[in-house]
C-alpha cells in the first residue's frame, strides 16, 4: 500500500505547505527518472545477455535489446518504480517538514529550505544506491529468464552473496547450487534493499548464430 503524502500535506500550515508544494515531485519527475532507470537497466541488461552467452561457449555474440516485449516489460516497470521512488520521496519530504516545525516553532520558508537541504543530502547518499541496486538486478534476473527461455538452455544456479541475514535469503542460499529453471522462477530480490542476484550457470549452446541476444 502507498504511503499517503497527501494526508501528512493536508495537517500541515501555510508555511509547511508552500515548502513541500516547491520541493516535492511530480509527474514531469516520474517520467525523468523513468528514463535513467530504463536507461541504466537497459544497459544492465544487454551486459548480462553477453555474459550468458560467453557461458555458453558464444564469446562472439553481444546482448543487443530493441523494440519488443522485453523492453516493453523494463519501461513498464521502470514505470511502476518511478512513480513509487517519487511518492516515497514526498511522503519522506513531508516527514521531514513536519520534523523540522516541532523542532523550530518559529520556522519560516528558508529555515525550512535550509534544513531540508542537510535532509535532502543526507537520505541521497544512501538512497540512490538503495534505488541502483533494485534497478541493476531487476533487470539482471530478466535478463537470465529470457536467454534461458528464448535459447531453451538449462543448467544451474547460485545466490550471491552466500551470506544472508533475512530468513527468506538464507533458505535459497542455503540450497547451494539449484537448477536453473528453478532459480529463474524465483528471482531475487526477494525484499527490499535486497543485495542478492544468481550467478547463473547455462550448459552449452548449439549454433553461435541463432543464439537469442535481446533482438
Amino acid at each position: 500500500m502507498p504511503r499517503d503524502w497527501r494526508s501528512l500535506v493536508d495537517s500541515m500550515t501555510d508555511v509547511q505547505k508552500l515548502v513541500h508544494l516547491a520541493m516535492r515531485l511530480d509527474d514531469f519527475e516520474v517520467d525523468r527518472i523513468r528514463g535513467e532507470l530504463l536507461k541504466e537497466g537497459r544497459r544492465v541488461y544487454e551486459d548480462e545477455l553477453t555474459k550468458q552467452a560467453q557461458r555458453v561457449g558464444c564469446r562472439n555474440r553481444a546482448g543487443r535489446l530493441t523494440v519488443g516485449p522485453a523492453l516493453s516489460e523494463l519501461n513498464r516497470l521502470y514505470e511502476e518504480h518511478a512513480r513509487s521512488i517519487v511518492n516515497t520521496y514526498n511522503y519522506d519530504l513531508a516527514g521531514a517538514i513536519i520534523a523540522i516545525g516541532v523542532e523550530v516553532p518559529t520556522a519560516n520558508r528558508y529555515t525550512y529550505e535550509a534544513r531540508l537541504r542537510g535532509w535532502e543530502a543526507r537520505r541521497n547518499s544512501w538512497k540512490l544506491g538503495q534505488v541502483a541496486m533494485a534497478t541493476n538486478g531487476y533487470a539482471r534476473s530478466m535478463a537470465q529468464s529470457d536467454f534461458a527461455a528464448y535459447n531453451s538452455i538449462d543448467g544451474y544456479a547460485i545466490l550471491r552473496p552466500e551470506k544472508a541475514v533475512c530468513p527468506v535469503c538464507q533458505g535459497w542460499v542455503a540450497r547451494g547450487s539449484i537448477p536453473l529453471r528453478e532459480a529463474l522462477n524465483n528471482p531475487p530480490p526477494y525484499h527490499g534493499n535486497c543485495p542478492h542476484t544468481y550467478d547463473t550457470f547455462p550448459g552449452q549452446a548449439g549454433d553461435c548464430s541463432t543464439l537469442w541476444m535481446g533482438e
